[in-house]
């Protein structure tokens, strides 16, 4: 990948597009983080690339680019989150209005919305066990392979932060996939739901 950031540096616009196909599936996961409408989370990406190609000559080291592109993205799911609770949505206006949401299709994926076979539904599901809060430094640890240290340096914390945060909501996780039996329990029988 470092090649195609060094290309993408030098102007070689189909080298950018190769590392947004590259990062999409990423960049969709932490967006799906921070909001359930398929419309925001198509918004938050493509405004991500964007802002991305316009600003590229200010990455100044090539080896951490997917670090800068999530800093990007987190900045605009963090814009539009803000320019959202501005509103009040439709849904809480009319309870009985017809769903109007937009389904997402990815090559590999299939509809992200409703199928309980897509791997970024059942990633979705599972960080909705993970509190709003610290949902971000788990989605970007487990989700993104990101380091603690690469973490706190994307969201300006402190990696002991990070830590702290992933640690209690490993043990919240545990116990709620536990109490809702998606992990077995072992007793002197063997297996028990």
């Amino acid at each position: 990948m470092l090649s195609l950031v060094k290309r993408a540096l030098s102007g070689d616009t189909d080298a950018f597009l190769e590392l947004m196909d590259i990062n999409q599936p990423s960049m969709l996961r932490i967006a799906h983080g921070f909001f359930s409408q398929e419309d925001d989370i198509a918004d938050a990406v493509q405004d991500t690339i964007l802002d991305a190609f316009e600003h590229l000559s200010s990455l100044k080291e090539p080896r951490y680019f997917k670090t800068w592109l999530m800093r990007i993205l987190i900045n605009n799911c963090n814009h539009i989150y803000s320019k959202n609770k501005k509103y009040v949505s439709l849904e809480k206006i009319s309870s009985d209005s017809p769903d109007v949401s937009i389904k997402m299709r990815l090559p590999g994926f299939g509809d992200i919305t409703s199928d309980p076979d897509s791997p970024l539904y059942r990633f979705r599901e599972l960080l909705s066990y993970i509190s709003e809060e610290n949902r971000l430094c788990f989605q970007l640890y487990y989700g993104e392979g990101f380091s603690t240290r690469e973490i706190a340096d994307i969201l300006h914390m402190k990696e002991s932060t990070v830590r702290s945060r992933m640690h209690r909501e490993k043990i919240k996780l545990k116990a709620k996939l536990l109490k809702d039996g998606y992990i077995p329990t072992y007793g002197k029988e063997g297996i028990q739901s």
